[in-house]
Order: C-alpha cells, then structure tokens, then sequence
C-alpha cells in the first residue's frame, strides 16, 4: 500500500506545494498525470478565472464561492486480491470498503476501481486482452505518446474554473485504449466510489482512445456514502467509423458534491453516445460536449436527473458541427420534488462551412412539488444555410387528464403519480445502450422515488 498523507484540500498556491510534495514523496506509486508547471498555471487559471454565469436567486451554490472546509487530498495506490470469476453486478456503496476489497472485482471485458483518490490495483487484471485499461499515471509512463495525443487537447485545463481546479489538483484518473477493429460485447467499467467515513476532495481524469471501426460501451460509476467533493475530467478520441457509448450513473451522498466535463472528439463516420443519469449529490453539474470535426460523424445523448430535498442539478449540452453530413440528437428529461432545483443548457453550433447537418434538442422538465425549481435554456447557432435544426423545451407537472384517465381504471392517485413519473423519464432512459443498463437505471430511479413517499399520497 503507498497512499500519501492526507492533506487538508484547499485551492491555494499553498496546499498545491504540500501536494506536489507528496506526489514527488510517492514517485511512480502516486496518481500524478500531471507536470508541475502545468499544475500551477492550471490553478493560476483558477484563481483568475471570473465568476461564471449568474444563478437563479434560489440557486444555494454560487460556484464562485464553493465551500472545501473538512476535505481531505491524497494520492496513491492499494494492492487488493481478486475473486474468482463471478456473475457481474454493480457495486453498492456498502460494499466498498477496504474489508470488501475483493469484491471489487469486475468481471466483464474489464474494469478499474478507484476509493476515494486511491487506485485499487488488482493482484492480476482480468478482461479482454486486447483492451489497454490502466491508472493513467501508468499510462503516461507506459504508453506517453497514446497519452499525449488526447490528455489536454480534447478539453483544455482551462476551458471552465473546474476543469482548471481538476487538472491542478489531479490525484487520480484512468486511460482507455480500444484497439481499431475491436467490437466489445461486454462493457467496461469504471467505479469511483467515496472513502467511507473521509469527505475527500477528487480529482479523477479519464483519457479514452477509440480505434478506427471499433465499438465499445464503457459504464462510468460514481458511488459512495460520505460528503466528497469531485471534479471529473474526461476526455474521449474516437477515430474513423468509431463508436462508444459511455455511460455515467451518479449515486452518490445527499451531501456530495460533482462537477464533471465530459468532452469526445468525432472523427469521420463515428459516434460518440453520451448517456448520463444523475440520482444523487447536494449538488451534480455535468457538462456533456460532442465536437463532430468530419463528415458524418455523429453524437446521441440520453440524460436525465432527479433532485430532491435542497439538491441541485445543472447540465449543459453542446454539440458542435464542425464538418458537413453530422448528426447530432439530444434528449434530455429533468424532475424535482421537494425543494430541488435544477437547469438545462442546451448549444446545437453549426459551421457555415458545412452541407447537411442535422441536429435536435429536446428537454422536458417534471415539477413534483409547490417549492421545486427547474429552467431550460437550449440555443441554437445556425451559421449555414443547409442545415436542418430544431430544439424544444417544456416545463410543467403531472397532465391532470391522464392521472384521471389513470384512475379511472382503478388506479390511486399516489399509484398513478408515481408510475406517471417514471414512464415521464422512458424516453431519456429507452436510449441507453442495452437491457441490463436501463433496467439498472430504472432500478436507480425507482428507488430515488421510494426516498420521497410524501410526494405520492394515496
């Protein structure tokens, strides 16, 4: 076990020397992916960045002046046995924990498990042989040049105050490599869970490379009981006639915090699938861009978030049309009950230079209580014209007709509310890719409604 001295996190000048300390104490054993140099202009960028857009009055986080009292940073790695192979399941909160360590095994095409800022480095690596999955401190020693090519160039340090916090405090991350021509049946996965009992402060970074003409899912989890504070780089490169669907489940503690940018650069004819499900967190901001840069590349994105009791949710979508025949649609479904609140931002940005592009945007948002908030705000930015583009949003409660028609079959009202509810979100939900993952979704978010039986009376 080599994990470093846990540091109390703020975002200073300071605590950045203290880590950098640490990450040249722990060597090849840290999680660092990150030079120096580039860490300090990272945080440079940070501390001199302006205080983004303005929040609603009944917004409770303004992101200029987030709180990181109690957070704990460390790096570093622990050696855990694997279990024999096993039917795959996902992994509860519960279970991860350093006495459960086994159990982290993911037995599928492959698998890496972080807690907290700490790599789980398995006793042997199990999963498709073909496939590079490795902590991408290791990645950067062992593969520098694959690394090289993506890690910055899709989503810039300083492109937004988080990305620029993440990459001067990186602690810990993960590197994809999907060969060309390589189809997988099984996905991918991908746990951050919290370290039970320590409100960490974690800054995952994930690097993918998707080869020409493969396929592949990647299911991205994020888990835990206890008030961390994440801030979440990923970076996707899919080449020609590529595809990836990559998923990201959110389940956190009511008390977590998560800022994630998730960005994937299209070559020609490929894909990229975004599917996003937030269920969790006092606060979850999920940034999903799809930049198509050649002819007929494409972006679907599926995304849905849930927000009760005082939590919060922001998503903003982009999809950028750099190159004609590009495709791009995006379905988005939003609820909260309770006081939550949330917001939608959606960009469609098509080229002048461009033939054929087509894209649309939909969000539909479901007010569950009297003191709920929900917004949509989707733009469009048409610079040619052989475009086809459209975007929608509604807000609104539960269609009183169809609740009557409901019960009119003998269905109670609360009955009715609620599978009223879920149906609302099927049709974010229908686009993830594969049965297992949307019956796991719908698992999530049945359980998520059984956390507010108040709202359903009977």
């Amino acid at each position: 076990m080599a994990i470093s001295e846990p540091l109390n996190f703020a975002p200073t000048r300071a605590m950045l020397g203290a880590a950098l300390d640490e990450l040249e104490e722990l060597g090849t054993q840290s999680g660092s992916a990150v030079a120096p140099a580039n860490r300090r202009s990272a945080l440079d960028a940070y501390l001199a960045a302006p205080a983004q857009r303005a929040t609603p009055p009944t917004w409770r986080h303004d992101y200029a002046r987030l709180s990181f009292a109690d957070l704990a940073w460390s790096t570093g790695r622990m050696r855990v046995p694997t279990l024999p192979p096993q039917p795959a399941r996902p992994a509860a909160p519960r279970e991860l924990d350093e006495q459960d360590a086994p159990a982290l095994a993911v037995e599928n095409a492959g698998g890496l498990v972080h807690l907290g800022s700490t790599y789980l480095e398995p006793q042997e690596r199990r999963g498709d042989a073909r496939v590079a999955m490795l902590a991408l401190a290791d990645a950067k020693r062992q593969k520098p040049a694959a690394v090289a090519a993506i890690h910055g160039t899709i989503v810039a340090p300083a492109v937004d105050r988080f990305t620029a916090l993440a990459t001067a405090f990186q602690n810990c991350g993960a590197f994809v490599d999907i060969p060309a021509g390589v189809v997988l049946d099984a996905p991918l996965q991908l746990v951050w869970a919290s370290r039970p009992g320590e409100a960490s402060a974690v800054f995952p970074h994930t690097v993918v490379r998707v080869g020409a003409n493969a396929q592949a899912t990647i299911i991205e989890r994020f888990v835990g009981e206890t008030e961390a504070f994440i801030s979440a780089i990923v970076e996707v490169d899919l080449e020609a006639g590529a595809r990836l669907d990559y998923v990201a489940i959110q389940q956190t503690d009511e008390g977590a915090r998560l800022v994630t940018y998730r960005g994937a650069r299209c070559a020609e004819g490929a894909t990229i699938g975004w599917h996003v499900a937030d269920l969790g967190g006092a606060l979850a901001r999920d940034t999903l861009i799809a930049d198509l840069v050649a002819r007929r590349a494409s972006a679907e994105i599926n995304a849905f978030f849930f927000v009760r009791g005082f939590a919060h949710a922001e998503l903003t979508v982009a999809c950028r049309h750099d190159a004609s025949e590009t495709q791009s649609a995006t379905v988005v479904r939003s609820a909260a009950a309770d006081r939550g609140h949330g917001r939608f931002t959606g960009e469609i940005a098509i080229a002048a230079s461009t033939r054929g592009a087509r894209a649309s945007m939909r969000d539909d948002a479901l007010i569950l209580s009297r003191d709920a908030y929900l917004d949509a705000t989707p733009a469009l930015e048409i610079g040619s014209n052989e475009a086809s583009a459209y975007h929608a949003a509604t807000v609104g409660s539960l269609d009183e007709e169809a609740l009557f028609y409901v019960q009119s079959r003998g269905i109670p009202r609360g009955i009715a509310e609620r599978m009223m509810s879920l149906a609302f979100f099927e049709g974010a939900i229908a686009g993830f890719p594969g049965e297992a993952v949307r019956d796991e979704v719908r698992t999530a978010l049945d359980a998520a409604l059984d956390a507010i039986p108040e709202t359903f009376l009977t």
